[in-house]
């Protein structure tokens, strides 16, 4: 009604209208949970949805205030800044769209680009990107042969944590944590050096040459299963019989690339003879992976395979194709916010025109009223941009150091870019709603009081 009545209209905000506010979120809701088909996933999706519009309303809110008690010295932005407050303007529903639109737009091509870099982008030409899986003692020698490329073999043990310093382990206490815990299987294994991903932060050695008994060296894992210091005790159960070993140090991996590591490490002399099987690394070259696989498996039934590169490559498809099909959504976002920003350059072309004219009427050109509209749209584009790129970036690194555990990548030129390409469209969207009040005469509008 505003858009195509020359009168302004005050929109009634009664029973109906919260009542058709009521319905479309409810609405909403429902179709999030029919799509999702999980209470607690669909409340989580919802609530996020909330908290984001109602983050972005407070920062729409904080900017404008600032922006009224800002100092401007230059008078197309003054008069850009006081555009932006002019009656009937829709400013803040368009930055609240356009913030929370390209909030996910943002935050997804940021976990994307993460996910790739630190999974795809950075995988070491010398990983290994084949493991194998149960093999037997007795069978490396004839393995090697089969393969016909070199492996690294790790011995491995299944067993248990029993107690830690004589109090026993509630396994299904443990089983309820929601991270990783200490009522699993665990797989140890045994060697006196540190791998070449691996240092020493708690401790001077391995294992203390001064202590008799079994001693354990824990992954700094551990300690956020268990309050552990060098000295404790840890029992184990291996293959039924009981084990307790003393913390010797604690490890530390220096990078998180594919290569193998064990929570708990023991001297050889302990685990040697203890049940096991071996655990084989190779990096076997891409176009020779699946005829080194087929021979493994054909002359070893027992030994499984797993193709790390392989995965990689998947996850790093189904990650694309996932952001993909969200960006489109979210990309009706964005649409809607410009045809907000388009309906409210409509709705005030009264009062655009009447400012317009009377720029002129003082001697300013069209290239002022111009700029000014131009600019106008900038500080739009920019706020929204701004308040997404903040909102993104904080729940990006959110999500990448405290959920996926992987280091937090800023992208800061292609984000910015996204920031620039949104105030330009901005720009232009409000520039093509402004051409007629730009190709307005001042002398017919003086004349008739009138916008056609």
């Amino acid at each position: 009604m505003a858009i195509f009545r020359r009168d302004p209209v005050r929109l009634s905000r009664q029973l109906p209208f919260w009542a058709g506010g009521a319905l479309a979120a409810v609405l909403c809701g429902a179709l999030v949970l029919w799509q999702v088909r999980d209470v607690r996933l669909g409340a989580w999706i919802l609530g996020g949805l909330l908290a984001l519009i109602a983050l972005a309303a407070l920062g729409a809110e904080g900017l404008l205030r600032l922006a009224r008690r800002l100092p401007m010295r230059s008078l197309p932005v003054r008069q850009a800044l006081r555009g932006l407050f002019r009656p009937g303007n829709a400013t803040r529903p368009v930055i609240v769209t356009l913030t929370a639109a390209l909030t996910v737009i943002l935050t997804l091509g940021l976990l994307e680009r993460t996910l790739d870099a630190q999974f795809v982008q950075s995988y070491p030409p010398d990983a290994p990107n084949l493991f194998f899986l149960d093999l037997q003692p007795g069978q490396l020698r004839d393995f090697s042969a089969t393969l016909g490329a070199p492996a690294q073999f790790f011995p491995v043990v299944v067993a248990q944590v029993t107690a830690v310093n004589g109090v026993v382990v509630d396994r299904e206490q443990e089983h309820r944590k929601s991270r990783d815990n200490l009522g699993r299987d665990f797989y140890l294994s045994y060697r006196e050096t540190l791998a070449a991903d691996e240092k020493l932060v708690r401790g001077t050695t391995l294992f203390d040459p001064r202590v008799t008994g079994p001693q354990v060296s824990i992954l700094e894992e551990v300690l956020e299963m268990a309050a552990l210091k060098i000295g404790d005790r840890i029992g184990f159960r291996v293959q039924g019989l009981p084990l307790e070993a003393v913390v010797s140090s604690v490890r530390r991996r220096t990078d998180t690339t594919p290569r193998p590591f064990f929570y708990f490490l023991f001297p050889t002399a302990i685990l040697e003879k203890a049940p096991q099987t071996v655990f084989a690394a190779a990096r076997i070259p891409p176009a020779a992976t699946i005829p080194a696989q087929n021979r493994v498996v054909a002359a070893f039934p027992n030994v499984s395979v797993v193709d790390v590169g392989s995965a990689a490559a998947q996850a790093a498809a189904l990650i694309g194709r996932i952001t993909r099909i969200v960006r489109l959504f979210t990309l009706l976002g964005i649409v809607a916010g410009l045809l907000i920003t388009a309906s409210s350059v409509l709705a005030t072309r009264r009062e655009r025109l009447r400012e317009a004219v009377h720029y002129r009427i003082l001697g300013a050109g069209s290239g002022f009223v111009l700029k000014v509209f131009a600019l106008e749209g900038a500080l739009l584009g920019s706020a929204s941009g701004l308040l997404a790129l903040a909102f993104a970036q904080a729940i990006t690194c959110g999500i990448a150091t405290w959920r996926l555990k992987l280091p937090w990548h800023p992208f800061w030129v292609s984000s910015l870019a996204v920031v620039a390409a949104t105030a330009c469209i901005t720009v232009g969207v409000g520039l093509a709603a402004s051409l007629p009040v730009l190709r307005r005469r001042p002398a017919e509008y003086l004349r008739t009081g009138e916008e056609d």
